[in-house]
């Protein structure tokens, strides 16, 4: 397979000999170091092949034993090639386009990221580019060793990162960090404390002595489960860490101003326009854009070798061209349009919560319309907070404070009933 390649690129010559002693020719040929192959016998002729440089001998020797050689087929690159020998400027484009190539080959034309689940790949490349390496630059630019380590240390989720020159494609690999589960250091003394106000429904202590009951109001930073508490058998200060389930009735409230002038979209038009993409050069494939406002919708298709995403891509832009109406909403559009926006909003920031009532209200103006909601919902509201002991004088005033909240407490619930 390698001969025939490299006499099909060096070129060959197919020939007849006839009209003479064919043995004598092919003895004459061999003794003088000429090389012939695939050598046929025909009835009153043979078929042979040999190189171009060899061929121009063999007239000679087929003269002397009374017979002719005579070319059948021209074989290979140079016979190719030679209708090409005058035009000049074909080789020339040859050249420059490997010469582009291999130019171009230096520079990084396309991005690609594996491996990523909890950090975008927008966010990866991004960063990549703030440090040297984007579309366009050269892989000479930056040092890879140092630009995988900063990511390490500047990303917390991701535990490895390879980047390797796959042509002019930078291939981006990551192996993402594993979250390990919360374990609770028991050794630490914690009190529970309330992160909102609200009002009791249940509190489960898995460990220390609850503070409030169902029922009672407590407001954001109140004890609510104590991890100091005196034993009633040696009568000395005892210390754990206190943990547990603080469930809460929390209300909570949304405001919103919609204004009663609406500017909407009304879509006009749809046009698509084609561009080439090349090693990061794009070239449109139309003469000019239609002029108007427009929103676009860009899709990228990669022309792929052996699975293999070239640098080479077809753009195609989609303009969606539209125009501003301004519309004044009657009070009972305006209304409905202030109650969906409050829903979008419940959603988005109550979305965890376990809402038990809501109730909207709303006040139409003259410009806008005034939208308020107010929720109820059922939430944990317990916050583990340490407890700093340095020595046995500071934990009995620990635990004193936490009696003195404890004795304010049940006395400011006294007062309110």
């Amino acid at each position: 397979m390698l001969v025939d390649s490299f006499r099909m690129f060096l070129g060959y010559i197919k020939f007849t000999f006839v009209g003479g002693f064919a043995e004598g020719f092919i003895n004459e040929c061999y003794n003088n170091g000429l090389n012939l192959k695939n050598i046929k016998r025909k009835k009153d002729y043979i078929i042979a092949e040999t190189d171009i440089k060899t061929y121009f001998k063999l007239h000679r020797f087929a003269y002397k034993h009374g017979g002719k050689v005579k070319i059948i087929k021209k074989c290979g690159l140079p016979f190719v090639l030679s209708p090409l020998r005058n035009r000049w400027g074909i080789f020339a484009g040859i050249l420059f386009f490997v010469l582009l190539i291999s130019f171009m080959g230096g520079f990084i034309w396309n991005i690609t990221v594996t491996g990523t689940d909890k950090v975008t790949d927008a966010k990866i490349i991004d960063y990549l580019s703030q440090n040297g390496l984007a579309i366009g630059k050269r892989w000479a630019d930056f040092d890879k060793e140092n630009l995988e380590f900063s990511v390490l240390s500047d990303f917390e989720d991701i535990g490895w990162i390879s980047i390797n020159k796959f042509g002019s494609t930078a291939g981006i690999e990551i192996n993402e960090t594993v979250n390990t589960p919360n374990i609770i250091d028991n050794s630490k003394i914690t009190n529970v404390r309330a992160t909102k106000d609200g009002i009791i429904k249940h509190v489960t202590a898995l460990s220390g002595l609850p503070q409030v009951k169902a029922g009672e109001a407590v407001t954001k930073g109140d004890l609510i489960i104590s991890g100091v508490y005196q034993s009633e058998v040696d009568n000395k200060n005892h210390f754990t860490h206190a943990h547990g389930t603080v469930l809460a009735e929390v209300k909570d409230s949304v405001t919103l101003n919609i204004s009663r002038e609406q500017n909407n979209k009304i879509y006009t038009s749809k046009k698509e326009y084609k561009s080439f993409y090349f090693f990061g050069i794009k070239i449109p494939l139309y003469f000019a854009k239609e002029k108007g406002t427009s929103d676009t919708v860009t899709e990228k298709s990669y022309f792929e070798l052996n699975s293999f995403r070239l640098p080479i891509a077809i753009i195609n832009e989609q303009e969606n061209y539209y125009k501003i109406e301004s519309k004044t909403l009657e009070d009972d559009e305006l209304v409905e349009l202030a109650k969906s926006e409050l829903e979008k909003r419940k959603n988005d920031e109550f979305k965890d919560c376990n809402i038990v009532d809501e109730k909207v209200s709303y006040d139409l103006g003259v410009d806008s319309c005034k939208i308020t909601g107010e929720y109820i919902f059922i939430e944990d509201i317990g916050e583990e907070v340490e407890i700093e002991l340095n020595d046995e004088k500071n934990d009995n005033k620990d635990f004193n404070d936490e009696e003195k909240d404890t004795g304010n407490k049940d006395k400011n619930i006294a007062e309110n009933n």
